[in-house]
């Protein structure tokens, strides 16, 4: 069996939530730092029927996952930076944020969903430059699926390329993709609520976000979903 480190999609990995406790108030990161993320409002622990494997429930209204932002900065991606998470969404009006560390238009950077009036369900990258922000979005991102989601940003070619399923998605907005300006200690890491812990409320079920200080490439993210697709009946 490959250990977790010697496992090359795990290479440099900064932040691995697989929500393995199934019970409680906080939930452990694998990655090297080992941060611990409070369960606030809280989620619910909840299990897929098909495999048993343990998720958490998003009211999409007061819930939320948070690590302090003295604990986080290893998350303040500048340069190179992969996002990822399994997603069940329940679509309501507004953004819903899965994963962000940021303050808009001021520095950081927010993967989040919105179901935009033109092209549907998209999955959107923002990354803050203080005033502003560089944005792209893929769309096709549907409600009520299981479904793997991410970005992969390169900072040579400031581009972002967009992820569902292990497949590379046709990005239908946005442009060039701006390094972030780093927050520092201030921001948390922040699963499923945009900063301030007021706003753009996740809704669904979630499991294992994740990211990396680096590019994951197509190939690792079509490994990822082979390796997982199993727990979802995907």
């Amino acid at each position: 069996m490959t250990s977790y480190d010697n496992y090359f999609i795990n290479h440099q990995i900064a932040l691995d939530l697989p929500f393995r406790e199934g019970v409680g108030a906080i939930t452990h990161d694998e990655a090297k730092l080992h941060h611990i993320a409070a369960l606030t409002g809280p989620p619910t622990w909840d299990k897929i029927a098909l495999s048993g494997l343990g998720v958490l429930a998003f009211d999409g209204a007061t819930q939320y996952l948070e690590i302090p932002g003295a604990d986080s900065q290893d998350l303040d991606f500048i340069g190179d930076f992969s996002l990822a998470a399994w997603i069940y969404p329940i679509y309501a009006a507004g953004a819903m944020v899965i994963i962000c560390r940021n303050t808009t238009d001021v520095c950081g950077w927010c993967m989040f969903l919105f179901d935009n009036p033109t092209y549907g369900p998209i999955l959107s990258l923002r990354t803050n430059q203080g005033p502003g922000h560089s944005e792209c979005w893929g769309a096709n991102f549907p409600d009520s699926e299981w479904q793997l989601v991410g970005y992969s940003r390169d900072s040579v070619l400031t581009t972002a390329i967009c992820y569902r399923n292990g497949q590379p998605v046709t990005t239908v907005g946005g442009g060039v993709m701006l390094d972030p300006t780093a927050c520092g200690a201030a921001n948390k890491l922040l699963v499923g609520v945009q900063e301030g812990e007021a706003s753009n409320f996740y809704g669904g079920k979630m499991w294992r976000p994740r990211a990396w200080p680096r590019a994951l490439s197509a190939e690792e993210w079509a490994q990822i979903f082979e390796r997982e697709r199993h727990w979802f009946g995907v």
